[in-house]
């Protein structure tokens, strides 16, 4: 595979994440007019019972059969109806829970209402399988065409159902009609097809694989519940609401850069999972790019934070604009040493994804209870603090036998962005304060420096870079199919 077309994968897997959030600026303001607060608000109920079962559904084992030939067919047909045999139990019992939640909630439209988007449940414990195969095989612009056919389709039912009165039954169809079109399109494009075998001894290792990387989401679940409580509890909802908003904001550069990346390199990392040296050069390489690109992107946000909130959202997040400011030093290193855990889990290690995610978890929920009785700033400041301080355990973990270096040569990968972005930011403040520019002018003048920080910190580091390219070409030139 060349390293254009993993750039080009890359591409299309980020539009799918830029078409959710577009479509979320476009969709939720009509929808919200043609649905009352309590259409939201039974299936916003409903919905975390769904996506908890689909969490155990997934049970990481798609992720852990890219790593086996396509060849082996019997053992991707064991895993295959494994899954679906979880996805069934799982959606029979949200199905059965119905009644009992409707009751609990005192709202009898609930039981109906959860008893259909179970069929979401096992719909996804079908699709996993076949989409493993379609990453596996580098079908990265099908599954992008896939996703956003999807999702359009899915919010057009959605105000159709809408428009015609449909209430919550709005939101429901929109997740039943996007679960279902991508079901379909998926088993039509996957190389794969199931055999009528079970050989349950073959599973094994990838319901070891998994069992960890279901602790992972399991223990990030619940550490985002927990500090959303938190903050409820001791600042109230408005908090809660800035919050929010200010983290959807700083996760923007892992939903859009390092996210689509990682699910694109996986499948080559997979191959040099027995080759450390070939993995380190990677995994410094990938590292190196993401810093240029992502340091003087989200530290011009940051700079910039004041018209970025105002003319997207309006002047009421001003606070949200505030915090984000001081968590994207945090969420920048997040989105350039997440790349760790893709190796990390290509080579097998994923105990290591579960400890670090458990530990960091910790530290943040006790920083947190620290902070918060001094207000939401300092709930920014203690997260930024708390992730800064947990970066070299994180990169101590990875270090050998994965990817060999050093804490210095690791720190020289991110140094340059680091400056140049630094410089950015005071340049955008000092021109800013001597010309009291209009807010447009000020989102221009980001958005330029941004651009311009990415050129500069590439050109100072042009010799290296292109060492690094190259070899990763290189390497990636000579690695077999998996998918054959």
């Amino acid at each position: 595979m060349s390293l254009k077309k993993i750039v080009l994968d890359t591409a299309a897997m980020s539009s799918v994440n830029m078409l959710r959030i577009l479509a979320q600026f476009i969709a939720v303001p009509v929808l919200s007019r043609l649905l009352s607060p309590a259409d939201y608000g039974i299936v916003g109920i409903a919905m975390p019972f769904i996506l908890f079962a689909m969490m155990l559904a997934d049970a990481g084992i798609g992720m852990s059969l890219v790593r086996t030939p396509a060849s082996d067919r019997e053992e991707w047909s064991t895993c295959f109806w494994l899954t679906v045999l979880f996805g069934g139990i799982l959606a029979f019992v949200t199905a059965a829970f119905a009644p009992l939640a409707a009751t609990l909630f005192d709202e009898p439209a609930l039981r109906a209402i959860l008893t259909a988007l179970a069929l979401v449940i096992f719909g996804q414990a079908v699709f996993l399988i076949p989409r493993a195969a379609q990453q596996q095989g580098h079908q990265f612009r099908i599954i992008a065409v896939t996703e956003i056919v999807s999702i359009t389709t899915g919010l057009a039912t959605a105000v159709l159902i809408a428009v015609a009165g449909g209430g919550a039954w709005a939101l429901v169809g929109q997740q039943l009609v996007f679960f279902a079109l991508r079901l379909s399109l998926t088993l039509w494009f996957s190389p794969f097809r199931p055999l009528l075998v079970f050989d349950f001894p073959r599973a094994v290792e990838h319901l070891t694989f998994g069992r960890d990387l279901l602790g992972t989401s399991v223990a990030g679940f619940v550490t985002r519940s927990l500090d959303t409580l938190i903050i409820g509890k001791m600042l109230g909802v408005a908090a809660v609401g800035i919050y929010s908003m200010a983290f959807q904001f700083a996760r923007l550069p892992i939903l859009l850069i390092s996210g689509p990346l990682q699910y694109v390199l996986y499948a080559q990392l997979v191959k040099l999972k027995h080759d450390n040296e070939a993995v380190g050069r990677a995994f410094f390489a990938v590292t190196r790019i993401l810093a240029i690109v992502v340091f003087p992107a989200v530290g011009m946000v940051s700079a910039a934070h004041e018209p970025v909130f105002n003319l997207l959202l309006s002047n009421k997040w001003e606070d949200a604009g505030n915090m984000f400011m001081l968590v994207a030093p945090a969420c920048a290193l997040q989105a350039v040493i997440s790349i760790g855990s893709t190796v990390r889990m290509a080579v097998g290690r994923t105990k290591m994804i579960l400890w670090t995610t458990i530990e960091f978890g910790v530290v943040w929920i006790i920083t947190l209870l620290v902070a918060v009785r001094f207000g939401l700033e300092w709930v920014a400041v203690s997260y930024s603090m708390a992730a800064l301080l947990y970066w070299p355990r994180a990169f101590i973990l990875l270090d050998q036998p994965v990817v060999g270096g050093s804490i210095v040569s690791y720190l020289r990968t991110l140094a340059v962005p680091l400056v140049v972005t630094g410089v950015g930011m005071a340049a955008y403040t000092t021109v800013n304060h001597i010309w009291y520019l209009s807010e447009l002018c000020q989102l221009l003048l980001g958005g330029t420096t941004a651009l311009t920080g990415i050129a500069a910190s590439t050109f100072l580091q042009r010799a290296v870079l292109q060492r690094e390219v190259n070899a990763l070409r290189l390497t990636l030139h000579a690695l077999p199919s998996l998918a054959s």
